[in-house]
């Protein structure tokens, strides 16, 4: 079975690339221009942008299944467009490329991000309503991108099914993400104080284990949670400190220092051409992230588990000491 993985260098992507060869399917795998993450795996590499028709239906000819993990994350709005373009348009060429070329089952990977988080009180499943347009740039173009998916599964014009990951966490990242960094900078001891708030974490293992067990398992024109566990950033820092015997921040930045912190942090950014160490979408995500994050449905349908944070951060510090990048 030949499957075909958009967005194949990234974090999650190359994951899925790595145990979907493990279990004997073979890969065809596109990435946008640095393929570093999949250097070492026996795949057939594509270059190409999901935003190119010609190039997604050449890269979808042939495959079975696709896993479409392309996406654009961003925590500092839409100011070229390419936030929208590349998750909400994307989904809509690899739509189109697959029913063209005969493709049998699309796994596409929404977020979170793309329904609302309130209430907090009550459990967070598939049924909560989208993000709007007044949203986040990011979490609305999400939401579009889905629903483009979810319309077309529903009505029989192809099968698929949605799967809605938190925040995922773990080995095998190059680039690194956001997390990735931030791991990094507890470790060297860059990060001064914690900021307020949390969120739910997911093992980018387990996250790609489900993902492929609903190539097989995953019912069509479903959506499927896959989370794992929240936890504050202070008990981040504290299983940093006990994976690691470096001592994190105590103090806990709360929420309306940040706020006004926020005109110097863009002020700052824009003199130096550095990216916000925060942005206000950065503090929103914090702040109503979910504390009972709901993965009943997955865990019955898909088989869906997840490890402690301990051990995934252990692991990926592992993964980075062996690279050289900390010591």
């Amino acid at each position: 079975m030949l499957v075909g993985v958009t967005g194949a260098s990234g974090h999650i992507g190359n994951v899925i690339c790595r145990q979907l060869l493990t279990l004997g399917y073979q890969v065809k795998a596109l990435y946008h221009s640095d393929n570093t993450a999949l250097s070492d795996l026996n795949v057939t590499l594509f270059k190409g942008s999901v935003l190119n028709m010609k190039d997604v239906l050449a890269f979808t000819e042939g495959c079975h299944a696709v896993i479409n993990c392309a996406g654009l994350i961003s925590i500092n709005g839409d100011p070229d467009g390419m936030v929208y373009k590349t998750n909400a348009q994307g989904p809509e060429y690899i739509l189109k490329a697959c029913k063209q070329n005969g493709v049998r089952k699309i796994i596409h990977l929404s977020s979170t991000h793309a329904v609302h988080e309130l209430p907090l009180d009550t459990p967070y499943n598939e049924e909560r309503p989208y993000k709007l347009k007044a949203s986040f740039a990011y979490d609305y173009s999400k939401a579009q991108g889905e629903k483009i998916m979810l319309e077309a599964f529903r009505n029989g014009q192809i099968s698929g099914c949605i799967v809605r990951p938190s925040s995922i966490i773990g080995l095998y990242d190059y680039k690194p993400s956001e997390i990735g960094k931030v791991l990094i900078d507890f470790y060297h001891r860059k990060i001064p104080m914690l900021p307020q708030g949390g969120y739910n974490f997911i093992d980018v293992r387990d996250m790609a284990t489900s993902i492929i067990n609903a190539l097989e398992k995953g019912r069509s024109g479903e959506v499927y949670l896959l989370a794992g566990k929240y936890y504050t950033l202070k008990e981040f820092g504290t299983i940093i400190t006990r994976v690691t015997n470096v001592k994190t921040p105590k103090l806990v930045m709360p929420f309306w220092l940040m706020q006004g912190l926020l005109p110097f942090v863009k002020l700052y950014g824009k003199l130096t051409g550095a990216a916000p160490v925060f942005t206000v979408e950065a503090i929103a995500a914090l702040k109503y992230g979910h504390p009972n994050m709901d993965t009943s449905k997955a865990q019955k349908e898909l088989g869906h588990t997840f490890r402690p944070l301990e051990e995934t951060i252990a692991d990926y510090y592992k993964w980075q000491r062996k690279r050289g990048v900390i010591k």
